[in-house]
């Protein structure tokens, strides 16, 4: 049995890195596809962290307990080391220590989402700390808020601007995603009761920094009533093409698409009221053609984590249940509640105890992207287990929000884009699955020694439409990727040959072409199009181009061995020795000129083409047999360092009849 998921084709991203610590290489760009790491070190609940930079995950408890029962937000450098995470009240810095001026944000660690972190597009040292809080009509009106965290003056930063008002009257839940010209972000908010129930406010972040008037989308359900109607989820797809929220006590979710480059929301697609009982943590898997609900009951009910089928036109018609379970009465488990997607392509569940106790694991949807139970709650390799332990740290209500940008990942992706590399496949999430490969390339050469890890060596530079079939309880799961190989840049500085003659003393201009990124010369150490030459030696120029292929190209410099003969007979039966000439390497010489006098200092041939010899004629007729003298000009080529050089030449020749 055969099911097919086929993905968009994704996009390398060409990020401004040094690809080597060699600066000759200090301007390259890395154009293999780079693996984002801000959402990679997740720390939440009761001194629960994680860092998925690695697989395995490394998991060390965090030594205080910050007070983080809901939802957290972390943000981690392009390493995935951790610079600074949030429970919306306190900002704390990458040591675990309180932020300079990071207390008392007015955001609420209590109940659904509390805040998010966005980076500054415009400012590499500045971050954005969105918070929201619960919004009660004259008790609660702290609304949402953004406060600026800086790292100029500061490696562990401060808080230099705090508590900006940019929405009251707001539902407690927020997202973020990248716009779709890759470099702003929008941060989406909703809101809350009889004036702003029916709206999303997307805010625009971008390099500016924040933009306070908002996309305004009035659409879809109206959020109003009971106040824990504020305090679910609302999550966006990684590509940030669709946003689902859930409305607890109204018992409803809600899938609706966003534009991403204009802000605006549209399309709802809204269950019926009380479709769900309390619908509570959602997520979007990471091909986003599913959506995870968890159900959190509040009496004697069966708690659910909920599968539902984007792909289908009426997706709330037929749900799966991944898991359930008696919440009331169990000793063995607890309710589920906070979803979230991974860098590692797994999505991670909460559990905690009727009580608040936290638990100490994580459950994990192992294959998110596969439908019903495929989808491998708590199964790895066809044997049950309770998910991820934290290793001393506990779980409760919720986990890190991130940018769904940032867990933008292809199912795999590959290093090493250019004729004759060992293109590398590395497969996103290696769990439940036996793979294997189609490359779409007859006369390439397969290296299948570790098949989660391949290597293949491409025969011809074009764009393959790679597949990869991953095999699990008999069922084929396929996905394809558009590779595209580069050819290596054109580079022959010898011009068509591996000697190059130039005349002694003079010098010449060595070309590796133009447009390049890098240029590398050995020996001489230029790192521009051009070298100028004045010694004998082996010359090698290495080129880099756009698409980040290398290739080189080498030449041997000589001096070149010129010279006349000191006679010569016309008719001669041996052509050379038939005409008087120069004799060597003529390719070293720019301009020549050659003069043949009688004895009498009377001109009687002149050329200035090498090529040319005189064939011991004079006005038409034989000249006489005897001595004659000669004088010649060798001019050589120009270069940078060196205008060029006449070689002056005299000596006789004897004419043999």
């Amino acid at each position: 049995m055969k099911k097919s998921y086929l993905p968009k084709p994704f996009v390398y991203i060409i990020a401004l890195a040094l690809l080597l610590s060699n600066p000759i290489f200090s301007q390259v760009r890395n154009c293999n596809y780079v693996v984002p790491h801000m959402a990679d070190t997740w720390i939440f609940g009761v001194n629960a962290r994680i860092n998925f930079t690695n697989n395995p995950p490394e998991i060390v408890p965090t030594s205080l307990n910050y007070g983080m029962p809901f939802g957290t937000s972390t943000i981690s450098d392009k390493s995935g080391n951790i610079l600074l995470f949030t429970n919306g009240e306190t900002v704390w810095n990458k040591n675990s220590q309180t932020m300079i001026n990071g207390t008392d944000l007015k955001g609420s660690k209590y109940g659904g989402q509390s805040s998010v972190i966005v980076p500054h597009p415009g400012n590499t040292n500045q971050y954005f700390i969105f918070t929201t809080n619960i919004f009660y009509p004259g008790i609660k009106t702290d609304g949402v808020n953004f406060s600026t965290v800086d790292f100029s003056n500061n490696s562990l930063g401060e808080i230099t601007s705090k508590n900006n008002l940019i929405l009251s009257e707001n539902s407690k839940t927020i997202c973020a995603v990248k716009h779709q010209n890759d470099i702003d972000y929008w941060v989406i908010l909703h809101g809350f009761g009889q004036n702003k129930g029916n709206k999303f406010y997307a805010f625009l972040v971008d390099t500016s920094g924040v933009v306070n008037t908002p996309i305004e989308s009035t659409i879809g359900y109206n959020q109003t009533g009971d106040i824990s109607n504020q305090t679910g989820y609302m999550k966006a797809s990684s590509n940030g093409t669709k946003l689902a929220l859930s409305i607890p006590f109204d018992g409803i979710v809600e899938i609706l698409d966003f534009n991403n480059e204009s802000g605006v929301v549209s399309n709802p697609n809204t269950s019926n009221t009380g479709y769900l009982y309390i619908p509570n943590g959602i997520e979007f898997s990471p091909d986003n053609t599913k959506l995870y609900v968890t159900t959190s009951p509040i009496n004697n009910d069966t708690s659910y984590l909920l599968q539902f089928d984007l792909t289908q036109n009426q997706p709330f018609t037929t749900p799966t249940a991944v898991n359930k379970f008696a919440y009331f009465g169990t000793t063995a488990d607890s309710t589920m509640q906070g979803l979230q997607l991974s860098v590692d392509g797994k999505i991670y569940v909460t559990k905690t105890k009727q009580s608040g106790v936290q638990l100490p694991n994580l459950g994990v949807i192992y294959n998110p992207n596969r439908p019903g139970l495929a989808c491998n709650y708590n199964e790895l390799n066809n044997n049950s287990n309770n998910g991820l332990f934290l290793v001393g740290g506990g779980s409760q209500a919720g986990l890190p929000d991130f940018v769904s940008g940032f867990l933008d990942i292809p199912h795999f992706y590959y290093l090493n884009q250019c004729l004759n590399d060992e293109t590398n496949f590395i497969i996103r999430n290696t769990a439940n699955l036996e793979p294997t490969w189609d490359f779409k390339d007859p006369n390439g050469i397969s290296i299948l020694t570790d098949p989660m890890n391949p290597l293949h060596v491409f025969s011809e530079p074009e764009t393959y439409n790679v597949v990869l079939t991953e095999t699990y309880d008999g069922i084929d799961y396929v996905f394809s990727e558009s590779v595209i190989i580069n050819p290596l840049p054109s580079i022959e500085i010898g011009q068509g040959s591996d000697i190059i003659y130039i005349l002694p003393g003079s010098s010449i201009r060595l070309d590796a072409g133009e447009g390049m990124d890098v240029y590398s010369w050995n020996p001489g150490g230029s790192t521009g199009q051009y070298l100028d030459v004045n010694e004998e030696g082996e010359y090698i120029a290495t080129v880099t181009d756009f698409n980040c292929c290398t290739n080189s190209d080498t030449v041997q410099i000589k001096f070149a061995s010129l010279s006349y003969p000191t006679a010569f007979k016309p008719g001669s039966s041996v052509t050379e020795n038939s005409t008087f000439g120069v004799v060597g390497n003529l390719e070293a010489i720019s301009k020549y000129q050659v003069r043949i006098f009688n004895r009498w200092g009377q001109m009687i041939f002149e050329t200035d083409n090498p090529l040319e010899g005189w064939d011991g004629n004079q006005d038409g007729s034989p000249a006489p047999l005897g001595t004659y003298i000669y004088s010649s000009v060798f001019t050589s080529f120009e270069s940078g360092i060196q205008s060029s050089i006449d070689i002056k030449n005299t000596g006789t020749v004897t004419l043999i009849r």
